[in-house]
């Protein structure tokens, strides 16, 4: 069954009129194009299915103001005086029209994605790196969003997928005054350039996407996503760049208007639709002045937490017992003693994939010789551990990622993972004694691993361990 996601974009008319017939009527009095003087063969041969009513483009209700009328130059005008125009220009640079009638809400991701200069890790056309549509097939079925749409739900994660940081919101959890917070945290800049409500000065670019019931603002069609790119503060009112242009151009609607067509059921989820900020932040705490940069993971400060509890366990274990520290000791704080294979990307996330045949080789020799250190060490390990994390691991709560397609990450699994924490947990020179080990055995099929690569995995070891002793410096600014 279709849901009212897909309905947003996907009906171009009203009830009274289907674009286009699902099936061939299946007997000559259902059709007016079967003749009686028809062959048997002709009365069973399929008919083309035909549009009952073609469109070009939907007039806007008086409630929205199109943005190239003078009315809505007016209110641009207005909102460029308030600064209200953060948004704008980089998501015109990228704005584009959805390719399929029940795309918007996938459109709407690749312009803000493309917006916020996000590498997808993966071709597009020749040589280029650059996001479509298709590259949003890691976790949802295409084919299937080209007949239902997408979810508000479905849209914040493929955002996280992708790697962005996504504040989403109901919009039946919010108040209106939340509403505009939010867009103006990612319409509104001060003076010195940065967001309106960010007095640090830094960049912090945000975008907002809605997830909307047409009805409610007088279009037909039901569900809908757009980006929104402008404020006006004078009209109260926002700038949707409606990525169905074959139906409205971009257009002001009262932020009022828009707020309360947040708030009908998705009938396909049962709750409301809502309203996300996506933003973008690479900034890898492992990657240390003065170190080199880790090739395997990365991570931010948001993974402090759990870096702090390691770190607990780790001054209560040295308190606690005489023995060293062994590998079972951090394999079993890792894998939640058994509980949790995945637990361990809680501290830093694969890293993004290499992009040229030299990077491909030193991750490639990397893993090789990890793989190596851990069976030569012949611990007893959980079969699940091996399997490489897929890119939607705990972003998408039962979605399973499609194998096939190629991550914006690395593929490393968790035990690999657990065991360069591991390695950061030991003193210098036992962590440099491990690494080398090989030297002194024989493992055949990995005697091509250079000392280079002995050193990177050392250098993963070192950045994870500056991690987790950094991991208390942001209390000092609480």
């Amino acid at each position: 069954s279709i849901n009212s996601t897909a309905r947003l974009c996907a009906r171009a008319s009203t009830v009274s009129f289907a674009v286009t017939e699902s099936s061939p009527p299946t007997s000559p009095s259902s059709s007016s194009l079967s003749s009686s003087s028809s062959s048997s063969s002709a009365r069973n041969a399929p008919v083309p299915t035909k549009p009952k009513r073609t469109f070009y483009r939907r007039p806007l209700p008086e409630i929205c103001t199109a943005l190239s009328s003078p009315e809505g130059r007016a209110i641009f005008s207005s909102a460029h005086a308030s600064h209200g125009l953060k948004s704008f220009f980089p998501l015109m640079e990228q704005f584009s029209t959805q390719i399929e009638p029940a795309y918007c809400g996938p459109t709407t991701l690749v312009v803000i994605l493309n917006a916020l200069a996000v590498d997808p890790r993966r071709t597009w056309k020749g040589p280029w790196r650059w996001y479509e549509e298709a590259h949003l097939n890691c976790c949802v079925d295409l084919e299937e969003v080209k007949k239902t749409g997408i979810t508000f739900g479905t849209f914040a994660c493929l955002a996280r997928c992708q790697g962005l940081t996504v504040e989403a919101h109901l919009g039946s959890e919010s108040s209106v005054d939340d509403f505009r917070k939010a867009v103006k945290k990612a319409c509104v800049e001060n003076a010195t350039g940065s967001s309106g409500d960010d007095s640090s000065g830094e960049d912090d670019s945000k975008f907002l996407a809605v997830s909307y019931t047409r009805k409610v603002v007088g279009q037909t069609g039901d569900g809908h996503f757009s980006p929104v790119a402008a404020y006006d503060e004078a009209s109260d009112s926002l700038l949707v760049l409606d990525t169905a242009r074959f139906k409205y151009g971009p257009h002001w609607i009262p932020l009022q208007v828009m707020y309360d067509a947040l708030q009908p059921v998705d009938t396909a989820t049962g709750k409301s639709r809502g309203y996300a900020l996506l933003s973008y932040h690479f900034n890898d705490t492992m990657a240390h002045s003065g170190m080199p940069r880790s090739v395997l993971f990365r991570s931010n400060k948001a993974k402090d937490p759990v870096r702090r509890l390691y770190k607990s366990f780790l001054a209560e274990h040295y308190q606690e017992n005489q023995e060293p520290l062994t590998f079972e000791h951090v394999l079993d704080f890792w894998t939640k003693g058994g509980e949790n294979m995945n637990y361990i990307w809680s501290i830093f996330d694969p890293q993004l994939a290499p992009t040229n045949e030299e990077e491909e080789a030193i991750v490639e020799n990397a893993r090789a010789l990890i793989q190596k250190l851990i069976r030569g060490m012949n611990a007893q390990y959980d079969e699940r551990l091996l399997k490489s994390k897929p890119s939607c691991v705990d972003t998408c709560a039962g979605s399973t990622c499609n194998p096939s397609v190629p991550s914006r990450n690395i593929s490393v699994s968790p035990l690999e993972a657990i065991f360069v924490v591991y390695l950061s947990s030991l003193q210098s020179d036992e962590r440099r004694k491990l690494v080398y080990r090989d030297r002194k055995e024989a493992f055949d099929e990995y005697d091509s691993i250079s000392n280079v690569t002995h050193e990177q995995i050392i250098c993963e070891a070192e950045l994870i361990q500056y991690a987790i002793e950094a991991s208390d410096e942001d209390d000092l600014d609480k």
